[in-house]
């Protein structure tokens, strides 16, 4: 069979593409949108296990969980909303939700925290029991929750910690646990007071509900992400003490006297060599100097007579600002540098207005990667001298002297008299310190202080690991024994925290966003951001979060992602569920969580829109795409990669990474050279203990543009470049994302078109609610996502990467155009596109022809998503389902039917007429058996044999000849005999109309036909 027409679903163009498209708050209609059957109650017997495989289990069957965060306000939902935000979330397929920032005193009612000026120890009872009510609710939806603990939480003056602990950003605090044993105690007394008390809904404490799926201890953090961040550097003096005891002490137990950790710590006094730099005092105005501007940031530089006694200096003006703090860099390239070796930097710098200028050592090519040294320095208005120390830790013969940081303020900036040789001072302990006395000092990260060798910080850095081990020690043991928590226990985000301390909890998490908010001035200043307004489709760099996370998984363990988004005002928002969705599965995650699901979503106040960077409840294409990310992975549409790429991590190793880890990348495979591409064609790991199997070299990533995973089911296709495009093709759900106008793409038994649309860019995917194939018996769920904006929505420039107004409801999305066909008989398919409710608002005509449905949409339909209904396969359509695969009936040589795919030269037709199978060969005594019949003395012709009855659009004609050239048909010719009924068969006689003796020869066959 051919199939000559393309069908589809088509939006014609339209002077007004975007339509209000307003999902209730409160929704939780039955429908073709209605995925809360995916949930099963949550008994007594449901607590939720890891097995023996590193994956969730609930009475040893495997659960994954599609999950959504509630932060600061929804935890303490209305008690009269509860229900209907409970079963909404049922509704989009959500079975576990993460109540986070409930310590934060910002949080609706003022959080879990009965906060006063001077206190934060004592727990508001009110808010615990709309907590309470809320956990209640989800649970009766078949909704998981997930408690975090330490998250949002300021200390204050009287909490026992001394009033230094208010002079510290907020996040700095949470690392006192680490340490000081008075915060230790503080974590734990709130884990008891959330975890222990009775929940009157269910008459459980939440440590005893088998729907408390998982307790998390602390929010991205950790001592070790703290130092590399700078936050041990700005400790407080009296908690720096603190710390040093400590440090003091383990280092005790290392060394016997200063002479052996000074030997440990190879410290070295190396003369200081020739000024690598040319020009390095600007004598030669700017020469050998190089001003980069980057994106629309603009700068003026000149050599000035400002330094001390009017000697020379560089001055850079910006005149111009860009979007990154790196837009605007003055540096020297061309320098050497060897591993291992110290390189001392020196330099005098000022600026107007005051400002910060970072300064490194780093390559000048890709990946301008640091060499061992970058520092942030606060400049005034008046010249400082910075001198730093450090040790290459690379061989490299392209590197630059480089300042930056300048790309974001308008301001001036002088720079003199830079130096930069090899040689001086490293570890040497400052005077008077000594381990006998315990004053060896901490060790610093980039701050003015002492900072150490390479071998010194690999101290520290096991240190500070070991507080780490005892941290979660001591944490857990209060969630088990004195909150009587028997659920999971997650700690921190592997990107926080080393994964040797992460793989002794139950579950290693990650966080990731694509083009999070970025704030050049201020942290979280509403007035100056942007969010990077591209799709990811168009990267399988570093930078894409899936490549990211898929190298932080440890194997034997499950893997989360409680944290996901592609925040708003992008525009190519919608991709980011149906792509964690996808590649988590092929990954074989264990649970993905979006965050958030906003503020408001109870119909406490103004709906209709999407109403900041993370929220999705109301974003149209996010909660659509929801539906088909959980048939991708919670149903497993998805395979899981056939291969797994398992790399080795011992302790000693992870020292080496950690001395060139940043803050939010303390652990991931990359670090063992583990190609971002890989994650896209095979299951990644990483087994981390002394002993363990797992490669040390890993295999090359997969080469050209386009990577298909082993499955073959996702194809990430980047042959024309800032024009990807991600296909998946599994036999329930199929999709594209990306940029594919006007392509014609088959998917299986899915051809897909799209007509040119707002962006050039969308994603359209079906996926079958109920049924096994779209061209047999099913309803399916079709959902096409493009442009979208609030209603008064103000872009601050042209790059539309920055808003000056969020805008408000309702929310408009565009009606994207596409055209999709069918191989099957149109009559066999119905179409509705759907109200903002899942419910059928109109029907939509189907065209088309006997093999080839054809539907059409045009923009006045007003939604995203379509129900399509597909009536059951009967006769030899049915028999051909049954008999092959969805790529196999696409074939007419394989399945049509004259094929035959036994290779026994019995057509298809023919054996769906006889009840045989298409791919085995007919045995002998299943087919037609010519005989001869006696009736009244003279003999007949006769074919007997065995037809299914079922086949009754399959027509048998008897036929006979004299020379096998002529054949005649009709009751002259032949005639029914008999037939014996043996149930589903029957045995059917045909014969001759004429005896034998009247003819000199006779033949007889039978024609099947439809």
């Amino acid at each position: 069979m051919s199939f000559a027409t393309i069908a589809g679903l088509t939006v014609l163009g339209s002077t007004q593409p975007a339509v209000p498209f307003v999902l209730p708050w409160d929704d939780s209609s039955p429908g073709v949108t209605d995925f809360s059957g995916l949930n099963a109650p949550i008994g007594p017997d449901a607590r939720v296990r890891v097995d023996s495989n590193g994956h969730f289990v609930v009475n040893s069957n495997r659960i994954r969980f599609l999950g959504m965060n509630f932060a600061g306000q929804l935890p303490f939902t209305p008690t009269n909303k509860t229900e209907a935000v409970a079963a909404r979330l049922a509704k989009f397929g959500i079975n576990c939700v993460r109540f986070h920032h409930m310590d934060a005193p910002w949080a609706q009612g003022g959080g879990l925290l009965a906060y006063t000026s001077t206190t934060s120890t004592n727990i508001n009872p009110a808010q615990l029991e709309k907590l309470h009510y809320t956990v209640a609710r989800l649970k009766e939806h078949g909704i998981y929750s997930d408690i975090n603990l330490l998250v949002g939480r300021e200390y204050r003056s009287r909490d026992g910690l001394g009033s230094a602990v208010t002079t510290m950003d907020w996040k700095d605090t949470h690392v006192l646990g680490y340490f000081n044993d008075t915060a230790l105690a503080l974590q734990k007394d709130y884990a008891r007071k959330v975890l222990a008390p009775t929940n009157r809904f269910t008459g459980l404490p939440l440590a005893k509900d088998p729907a408390v799926a998982f307790v998390e201890v602390i929010n991205e953090n950790g001592i070790i992400q703290k130092w590399l961040d700078g936050g041990i550097d700005r400790l407080p003096a009296s908690y720096a003490a603190q710390l040093g005891s400590k440090w003091n002490d383990w280092l005790a137990s290392r060394y016997t006297n200063d002479t052996a950790l000074l030997a440990a710590w190879r410290a070295i006094d190396q003369p200081l060599g020739p000024n690598l730099l040319k020009n390095g005092a600007f004598s030669n105005a700017l020469s050998n100097w190089t001003t980069e501007q980057h994106s629309s940031a603009r700068a003026v530089s000149s050599r000035t007579f400002d330094f001390v006694d009017g000697a020379p200096s560089a001055q850079i003006k910006v005149t111009q600002i860009g979007s990154e703090s790196w837009h605007i860099q003055f540096n020297q390239a061309g320098l050497s540098v060897a591993i291992g070796q110290p390189y001392t930097i020196s330099f005098w710098a000022k600026s107007d207005p005051p400002a910060n200028i970072d300064v490194s050592v780093m390559q000048a090519h890709a990946d301008w990667q640091t060499v061992g040294f970058s520092k942030s320095y606060s400049l005034s208005t008046n010249w400082q001298q910075f001198t730093r120390t450090f040790i290459a830790d690379r061989t490299d013969t392209n590197v630059r002297v480089n300042f930056g940081g300048m790309g974001t303020a308008l301001g001036t900036f002088w720079i003199a008299d830079v130096h930069f040789h090899s040689g001086g001072q490293v570890g040497l302990l400052p005077a008077g310190s000594s381990l006998a006395t315990r004053t060896i000092p901490l060790i610093l990260y980039s701050g003015d202080g002492y900072t150490g060798t390479a071998e010194a910080r690999k101290d520290w850095l096991r240190f500070l690991r070991d507080l780490e081990f005892r941290y979660y020690e001591q944490m857990l043991e209060c969630i088990r024994s004195e909150c009587g928590y028997d659920g999971l226990v997650f700690g921190t985000i592997m990107a926080n925290s080393p994964a040797t301390v992460q793989s002794t909890l139950d579950v290693i998490d990650g966080h990731a966003y694509w083009q999070h908010p970025v704030f050049p001035g201020k942290a979280w200043d509403m007035s100056n951001w942007y969010v990077r307004n591209v799709s990811m489709v168009n990267t399988l760099a570093d930078d894409n979060t899936l490549a990211g996370l898929a190298r932080q998984r440890i194997k034997g363990k499950p893997f989360t992602v409680t944290e996901y988004n592609h925040p708003q005002p992008n525009y190519y928002g919608a991709e980011g569920p149906l792509l964690l969705g996808a590649y988590a599965a092929f990954q074989d995650w264990d649970g993905v969580w979006m965050f958030d699901y906003g503020h408001g979503q109870d119909g406490s106040t103004t709906m209709g829109w999407v109403q900041g960077f993370f929220d999705t409840a109301q974003h149209p294409g996010k909660m659509a795409n929801l539906l088909l990310a959980a048939n991708l992975f919670r149903r497993g549409d998805i395979q899981p990669g056939q291969q797994e790429i398992t790399m080795a991590l011992a302790p000693e190793t992870e020292l080496d990474i950690l001395l060139k880890s940043h803050a939010w990348g303390i652990f991931s495979s990359s670090q063992l050279g583990v190609p971002s591409k890989l994650a896209f064609a095979r299951r990644l790991s990483t087994s981390v203990g002394t002993d363990v199997a797992g490669l040390t070299n890993p295999p090359a990533g997969p080469t050209g543009t386009i990577i298909t995973s082993d499955t073959a089911e996702l194809t990430w296709d980047l042959s024309i470049p800032e024009r990807g495009l991600v296909k998946i093709n599994t036999p329930r759900t199929k999709a594209l994302i990306g940029w594919c106008t006007n392509k014609i793409i088959s998917l299986g038994e899915l051809t897909f078109v799209p007509d040119t649309n707002i962006l050039g860019w969308c994603t359209i995917g079906a996926t079958i609610v109920r049924g096994g194939s779209f061209t047999n018996e099913c309803q399916a769920l079709l959902v096409a996502t493009g442009w979208w904006e609030n209603t008064g929505q103000t872009w601050k420039n042209t790059e539309k990467t920055s808003l000056s107004k969020f805008g408000g409801p309702p929310v408009l999305t565009e009606v994207v155009p596409f055209t999709l066909s069918l191989p099957i008989s149109t009559n066999r398919v119905r179409v509705w596109a759907l109200d903002e409710r899942g419910q059928r608002k109109a029907p939509v005509p189907v065209t088309g022809n006997a093999t080839n449905a054809v539907i059409v949409v045009s923009t006045n339909s007003g939604t995203i998503w379509y129900e399509i209904a597909v009536s059951p396969l009967t006769g030899y359509p049915q028999w051909q389902a049954r008999n092959f695969t969805a790529d196999e009936l696409l074939d007419s040589a394989l399945s049509g039917e004259g094929a035959t795919p036994a290779g026994d030269g019995v057509p298809n037709l023919v054996k769906y007429y006889l009840g045989l199978p298409a791919k085995t060969r007919a045995p002998a005594d299943r087919l037609p058996l010519s005989e001869l019949i006696v009736i009244g003395g003279q003999s007949f012709l006769a074919v007997r044999h065995l037809r299914d009855k079922t086949a009754s659009d399959v027509k048998c004609t008897p036929e006979t000849s004299n020379d096998l050239h002529n054949w005649e048909s009709g009751p002259s010719a032949a005639v029914l005999h008999s037939i014996e009924d043996l149930g589903q068969m029957e045995r059917v006689t045909f014969r001759d109309a004429e005896p034998v003796s009247a003819h000199q020869q006779r033949f007889m066959r039978l024609v099947i036909s439809r």
